[in-house]
């Protein structure tokens, strides 16, 4: 909080100096007499418009172009800088080259209601793009914060499932246990489960139980290298047939070297290495049991599922580098009752395990903390939309009041020479109109351009929804419109009054 304060007193300290300087190289006459003295047609800066240009289409490239979610969080804030410096190149000198284009259609520019407007723009834009590009940007920040909150919130039931498919996990390291009394743990893990239902007064619906191994590999040209090298990082689970069999119902046969897989991010030749242990696959498979996981973001960019022989197999991975491949023995449960009574299960379960000897891995546990999380992100989201909405109609409503007052003696003279109180109407609709939802279709086309980008970065927080996503973007962008649009009729009438059209 104190950097946070220094660093705004520094800026306020800097826009003051800049002001005092700006005022120092003043002459008080010039001041007296700036409101008659008009204002030069702004020149087309040509080479800001190709940086714009530039900078713009890089952004989009980058969001649009993005693979997978830790490439997305790794140019994500690449890619905002590019699409900000864009807007701001493109509003300041993009927008002179609009009107002036505009300017040179007979058919559009001559017209009561479009010459005023685009002629007063036009000499004015100079110091009103900064303006629209702080509205364009607010707009995104808007669209954008509001929307990925929303949904991530409403998807937080999938995301539940996908990481707790099972009511309670138990899981048994197996790492500093001797092979010949790891049977003996397992049976007694298992009965302790069955016990602590019992206890609680649940009836075990669903009991699984197996013996994975993971670990992590480094994965180049066929190989992967269990010690931390250059590569893809992927995470490794191992299963055995029989585990695979037991959990899934499906029977299968393999040779030592033989492996069923499931890759995800990853693209494997149908002969591969883990060290020097070559297998060859001889089949894919869909559906690789799923564990219930605390891990809400992983650090591994794949993940290579393995359906393997035996635990002979197991262990030869094992023996390549043991202080890397995790073993463990993992109990699925799913229970009978209400959501608190599947959770007032966990102590029990918890209090038969004195020597902590395992963890338990609570569906209903996390999703106690994940709501809590989550409507974090859903009140800061909601309440930054809040405010920069607010920061975007203060700045767009006053700044076309102020404007108003500028342009009430040019209105009285255009009615002085003849145009009508109806076309003087027409041409302000036609001037706010332009300046209003300029920067507002700005805004939806930066948030479709980053949509895939945001999708991408919605998967780190397992929201693998993009329809959902898409509605919530869509309904967001209503909402803004809904209200932006109040604010055109209300600051269109503020206006209007002003310069006299009424």
């Amino acid at each position: 909080m104190a950097d946070t304060a220094a660093l705004f007193g520094f800026l306020f300290l800097l826009t003051l100096v800049w002001n005092l300087f700006g005022l120092l190289r003043s002459r008080p006459v010039e001041l007296l007499h700036s409101a008659s003295a008009g204002e030069r047609e702004p020149r087309t800066r040509r080479l800001l418009v190709v940086l714009g240009a530039v900078t713009l289409g890089a952004g989009y490239a980058t969001a649009l172009t993005v693979e997978d979610p830790f490439t997305a969080l790794a140019y994500f804030f690449l890619a905002v800088a590019l699409v900000m410096v864009g807007t701001y190149c493109l509003f300041t000198a993009g927008s002179i080259a609009l009107l002036k284009r505009l300017r040179n259609s007979p058919r559009y520019y001559y017209q009561p209601k479009h010459f005023t407007a685009v002629a007063g723009l036009l000499y004015r834009m100079k110091q009103n793009a900064v303006g629209l590009a702080n509205i364009c940007i607010l707009s995104t920040m808007v669209l954008v914060t509001v929307s990925t909150t929303v949904s991530l919130y409403a998807g937080l039931e999938g995301a539940l499932e996908r990481m707790y498919p099972y009511d309670v996990d138990v899981v048994q390291s197996l790492d500093e246990v001797p092979p010949e009394q790891e049977t003996a743990l397992n049976e007694d893990t298992l009965e302790r489960v069955q016990t602590a239902a019992a206890d609680a007064g649940r009836k075990v619906e669903l009991l699984r139980w197996s013996t994975p191994g993971d670990t992590v590999g480094y994965y180049t040209g066929n190989t992967f290298t269990l010690v931390a090298q250059e590569g893809v990082s992927t995470e490794i689970r191992l299963l055995t047939a029989d585990d695979y069999g037991r959990l899934t119902g499906h029977t299968v046969d393999l040779e030592p070297e033989e492996v069923l897989v499931q890759a995800e991010n990853l693209d494997l030749p149908d002969t591969f290495y883990i060290e020097d242990l070559p297998f060859h696959i001889a089949g894919t498979i869909m559906d690789f049991p799923r564990y219930n996981s605390s891990i809400l973001i992983s650090g591994q960019t794949a993940q290579l599922f393995l359906v393997v022989a035996d635990e002979t197999v197991v262990s030869a991975i094992s023996d390549r580098d043991a202080s890397r491949v995790h073993r463990e023995f993992r109990v699925q449960v799913d229970l009978d009752g209400t959501e608190e009574e599947k959770l007032a299960f966990v102590d029990p379960l918890l209090a038969a395990d004195a020597n902590d000897v395992y963890s338990v891995i609570s569906h209903q546990d996390n999703a106690v903390d994940l709501y809590t999380m989550y409507g974090g992100f859903l009140f800061l989201g909601v309440f930054l939309g809040l405010l920069f909405l607010l920061s975007t109609v203060l700045i767009i409503y006053y700044k076309q009041i102020s404007e108003g007052y500028e342009d009430q003696r040019r209105y009285q003279i255009m009615q002085q020479v003849g145009m009508s109180p109806r076309e003087v109407r027409s041409s302000i609709r036609s001037q706010v109109l332009l300046v209003f939802f300029l920067p507002l279709v700005t805004a939806g086309i930066h948030v479709a351009a980053a949509f895939p980008m945001l999708c991408k970065l919605l998967e780190l927080f397992n929201l693998f929804d993009v329809r959902l996503f898409a509605l919530c973007a869509a309904g967001t962008l209503l909402v803004f419109c809904a209200i932006y649009a109040l604010v055109y009729g209300l600051t269109t009438r503020t206006y209007s009054r002003i310069v006299g059209g009424q």
